[in-house]
C-alpha cells in the first residue's frame, strides 16, 4: 500500500476517533449520572421563564402514597401507568435488553458519596444525596433482574416526576394539582395482541371548582406509538393565551448506560425538529461549562414538527397533530432535563398529540410517519451511511446475524471499489520493481552527495526523469484510492458505532454484544496482525538506507498504535476492520501472484 497510503489510513483513523470528542465540546453532557461535582452550587435564580417545575417546586419533592396502577402490554411493550397524574410510571422495551449494571459498582458508589459527605456543603451534600437517592433506586432495579429495556429514569421514579406532565406556567399549585391527583380509569389492564391490536384506556379527574381533565391513550400493538389525547372542560377565563400550558416529557430518559471502554461522547438529551418550507432540520441542545451545575430554562420558538428526548438509542417524542410554536427546554442543576410543548390554548377543547417511547430504529420511526428518523445523526455523510444502513438491515435478514451481515458488508464495499484498489495495488507493485531495479544508483547517489542535500536531490529527480518514473505515482495510486474511500469508511463508523440492532448481539463465541468492545481483545489483536501482515505483503520498507529503517519503524508502530485504538471500539468496528484487512491482503497475493506469473512466461 505504500508508507503515503498506511500514513493517511492512519490518520482518517484518527479523525474517526476524534469524532466523539468533537460531539463532546459541542454538546457537552450536563452533569451525565457518573459525575457528582464537588463544588459550590448557586441558587436556582428567580427570575426564570416559568415556575413549576423548578428544583424545589412541589411536583420535584413531593413523595406520592402508591395510587392505583394500569398495565398496558403489546407484543413490543409492558407499560405500567399510575393513576396519580394519569402518567406513565414504566416502560419496558420487550424487544430491547436492559444494560447489565454490577450491584457491587454501585454499592461501591453509595458508600463512596456517604464519605464525601463528611466537610461537604450544604449544596455539594444536596447533590450527593440525591445520587444515593437514584442509585438505591437503581440497586432495586438490579435485585429485580430486569431483562428489558426502562425508559423511565432514576429521576423519575425518585420524585414520582412521571410523564406526560401538564404545567401552568403561572400556576404552580394548579400544575401539581394536576400531576398528582388521582384520576379515575376506564380500567385497570390492557393485552393487546393480533386479534385485538388497538385499546383505549382514559383517565378521568374533575376539580373541586368544576374543571375537568380527561386524557385517552390509545396503544398499538405493532408499533411503539400512542396516541394522547387531552380534553379540557370548563376551563376558567383567568387563564391567558400567554400562560398556555405545555406538555412536558422527562426528566431524561432510559437508566444509565454502562460505559464501554473510554468514555463515550454520544450526545444525550432534548431534541427539537423545526420545519420549514423546504425542508426541517433537528436542533440538539448545548450548554456552557457555567451552566453545568445551574438551573437552565430555554424557549425556542418556530414551526415545530415534534420535540423530545433521546439517548444514543433510545427516544422519546412529543408529536403535536398540528405543529407547535413554542417548545421550553428545562436542565436543573442535577442534570436532568426535560422538553415541553406549549399547547395552543383556546381554553377548554380537545389536544391531540403523539407519543414515541421506543428505540432509534430507521423501521420504527418511519412507521409514525412525522420525520422521527431524523433524530439519528450520521454526521456529515449521513445520505452514505443511511445507504450502508439500509444494506446491512438486509443482509441480516438473510444471514440472521448481524456479524455476518458486517462481514458480507465489508466484501460488498471491496467488490465495489475493486477496480480502482485493484489498479492502485498493480501501479504500486509495478514501481516497487523498478524502484528496485535502480537502488545501487540511489545508494550511489546518496553516498556521493551524502553533504550536499540540495544537489542529492537534485540528481535523484534526473535519475526518475532517465528512468521515467513519476515520484508522485506512489501518492496517486495508494493514498488517492484511500482517500477516495474515506467518506464509505466515515459513513460506516458511524452505522456501526450508533446502530441499536448492534446492541446486545452477539456474533460468534466470545463476542456476545456487537456494541461493545471485545472483553477477551481478540479481535483488535489479530486486526493488528492482519495489518502488519498487509503491510509485509506491500513490501513496505523496500527502498533500502534511512528510508528502509524508517519504513520498518513505522511497519511496526502502526499497527501497535491501530490495536490500541480498536481496543475500546465496539467489536461491530473492530470486525469490519479486520474482515477488511483480511480481503486487501487477499487482494494483494492475488496480484503479487499473476505479476510472478507474467515475469515467468515473458522470461
Amino acid at each position: 500500500m505504500g508508507r503515503k497510503a498506511l500514513l493517511a489510513f492512519f490518520l482518517s483513523l484518527l479523525v474517526i476517533t476524534s469524532y466523539n470528542y468533537y460531539l463532546a465540546q459541542k454538546y457537552p453532557p450536563a452533569l451525565p449520572e457518573e459525575t457528582i461535582p464537588q463544588t459550590q452550587l448557586p441558587a436556582v435564580p428567580s427570575d426564570n421563564l416559568i415556575q413549576p417545575i423548578a428544583d424545589n417546586s412541589p411536583i420535584q419533592k413531593a413523595k406520592l402514597v402508591p395510587a392505583p396502577e394500569v398495565v398496558v402490554e403489546t407484543d413490543l411493550v409492558k407499560l405500567v401507568l399510575t393513576t396519580s397524574g394519569a402518567r406513565i410510571k414504566s416502560c419496558l422495551l420487550k424487544k430491547h435488553p436492559e444494560e447489565q449494571f454490577v450491584p457491587e459498582s454501585v454499592q461501591r458508589r453509595i458508600a463512596a458519596n456517604k464519605q464525601s459527605l463528611i466537610g461537604a456543603n450544604a449544596q455539594t451534600k444536596e447533590l450527593l444525596l440525591r445520587d444515593n437517592e437514584k442509585q438505591q433506586v437503581l440497586l432495586e432495579k438490579i435485585k429485580r433482574k430486569p431483562e428489558q429495556a426502562e425508559l423511565v429514569s432514576l429521576a423519575a421514579t425518585v420524585d414520582s416526576d412521571f410523564a406526560p406532565a401538564i404545567v401552568f406556567p403561572a400556576d404552580s399549585a394548579l400544575t401539581q394539582e394536576l400531576n398528582t391527583a388521582r384520576y379515575q380509569a376506564s380500567q385497570a389492564a390492557l393485552t393487546l395482541n393480533q386479534s385485538q391490536p388497538e385499546g383505549t384506556i382514559e383517565f378521568v379527574y374533575k376539580t373541586p371548582r368544576g374543571e375537568s381533565v380527561k386524557k385517552s391513550f390509545t396503544f398499538h400493538n405493532s408499533n411503539y406509538g400512542i396516541e394522547l389525547d387531552i380534553n379540557l372542560s370548563n376551563w376558567p377565563k383567568r387563564i391567558q393565551s400567554e400562560k398556555a400550558p405545555f406538555l412536558f416529557y422527562g426528566p431524561n430518559l432510559g437508566l444509565p448506560q454502562v460505559q464501554q471502554g473510554r468514555r463515550s461522547y454520544v450526545y444525550q438529551g432534548p431534541v427539537i425538529y423545526f420545519l420549514n418550507a423546504q425542508q426541517g432540520w433537528v436542533q440538539k441542545e448545548k450548554y456552557t461549562r457555567e451552566e453545568n451545575d445551574k438551573f437552565v430554562q430555554r424557549p425556542h420558538h418556530g414551526t415545530i414538527g415534534w420535540a423530545g428526548l433521546e439517548t444514543k438509542y433510545f427516544l422519546a417524542a412529543l408529536i403535536p397533530a398540528q405543529p407547535a410554536s413554542t417548545v421550553l427546554v428545562e436542565k436543573n442543576r442535577f442534570g436532568e432535563q426535560k422538553v415541553g410543548l406549549q399547547l395552543p390554548w383556546p381554553g377548554s377543547g380537545q389536544y391531540n398529540f403523539r407519543l414515541y417511547l421506543g428505540p432509534k430504529r430507521e423501521d420504527r420511526l418511519r412507521e409514525i410517519g412525522t420525520t422521527l428518523e431524523k433524530s439519528k445523526d450520521y454526521g456529515f455523510f449521513g445520505p452514505i451511511a443511511r445507504l450502508i444502513y439500509q444494506i446491512l438491515v438486509f443482509f441480516s435478514r438473510w444471514t440472521h446475524n448481524f456479524g455476518w451481515a458486517i462481514v458480507l458488508l465489508c466484501l460488498v464495499t471491496k467488490i465495489v471499489f475493486y477496480p480502482l484498489t485493484h489498479h492502485s495495488f498493480e501501479a504500486m507493485q509495478k514501481m516497487q520493481q523498478q524502484m528496485k531495479a535502480f537502488q545501487p544508483e540511489m545508494d550511489a547517489l546518496r553516498e556521493k552527495h551524502r553533504d550536499n542535500p540540495q544537489k542529492l536531490n537534485k540528481e535523484i529527480m534526473e535519475l526518475y526523469r532517465k528512468k521515467g518514473i513519476n515520484p508522485l505515482a506512489s501518492c496517486q495510486s495508494g493514498c488517492l484510492p484511500m482517500l477516495l474511500q474515506m467518506p464509505v469508511f466515515f459513513a460506516l463508523y458511524s452505522v456501526l458505532y450508533n446502530a441499536i440492532e448492534l446492541r446486545a448481539t452477539p456474533f460468534i463465541g466470545w463476542i456476545t454484544d456487537l456494541s461493545a468492545k471485545d472483553p477477551y481483545y481478540v479481535l483488535p489483536i489479530l486486526m493488528g496482525i492482519s495489518m502488519f501482515v498487509q503491510q509485509k505483503l506491500t513490501g513496505m520498507g523496500g527502498a533500502g538506507g534511512a528510508q528502509q529503517d524508517h519504513a520498518k519503524m513505522m511497519a511496526i508502530l502502526m499497527p501497535i498504535m491501530l490495536t490500541w485504538i480498536f481496543a475500546s471500539l465496539p467489536s461491530g468496528v473492530v470486525l469490519y476492520w479486520l474482515t477488511f484487512n483480511v480481503l486487501t491482503a487477499a487482494q494483494q497475493l492475488f496480484i503479487q501472484k499473476k505479476q510472478r506469473a507474467a515475469q515467468i512466461a515473458t522470461g
